[in-house]
């Protein structure tokens, strides 16, 4: 028999054992004294082949060469980021009286980092509360645009 079905056989025998002494023994301490010497046991036999590697031949430089980024799966987090964004925008404007506004983030995707442009914001469907009627709309829906983005003003376009 080659050592790996060897290791799996003691593997399979140590979790029969286990489930022998489940089934076999009361529930107790002496229950919970075997389940836990078994514990160790299996554990000592899943990383028992680990004393047979040699680990000064190991050549590591291969591993580290192949690993690559995955592009698609950045922009794709990068995306869902900004839709976020947008969505904990359009929360906050509510919260201060500003319901309906829709929110829309134009962004450059990349590896490195996501750059938000411009912040687009639909005014169309725009319920005001009684205490923002007489305020600057504009302004202050700026104001709490950049308290959750860091943008600047002019970058934050208006559609009614």
């Amino acid at each position: 028999m080659s050592q790996v079905s060897m290791w799996v056989l003691s593997i399979v025998s140590i979790v029969l054992i286990g489930v022998l002494i489940e089934v076999i023994l009361p529930q107790g301490k002496t229950n919970k004294i075997l389940k836990s010497v078994v514990a160790v046991v299996s554990v000592l036999v899943i990383v028992s082949p680990l004393k047979n590697l040699d680990i000064d031949n190991i050549n590591f430089s291969n591993l580290i060469n192949n690993i690559e980024i995955d592009t698609e799966f950045v922009i794709d987090t990068q995306k869902n980021l900004t839709k976020a964004l947008c969505s904990d925008i359009e929360n906050s404007l509510e919260s201060n009286g500003y319901s309906g506004v829709k929110i829309e983030i134009d962004a450059t995707y990349s590896e490195e980092k996501l750059e938000i442009k411009t912040v687009f914001v639909d005014l169309k469907n725009l319920v005001l509360y009684s205490e923002n009627l007489n305020i600057d709309k504009y302004t202050k829906i700026i104001a709490i645009i950049r308290q959750e983005v860091d943008i600047d003003k002019e970058n934050v376009i208006f559609y009614e």
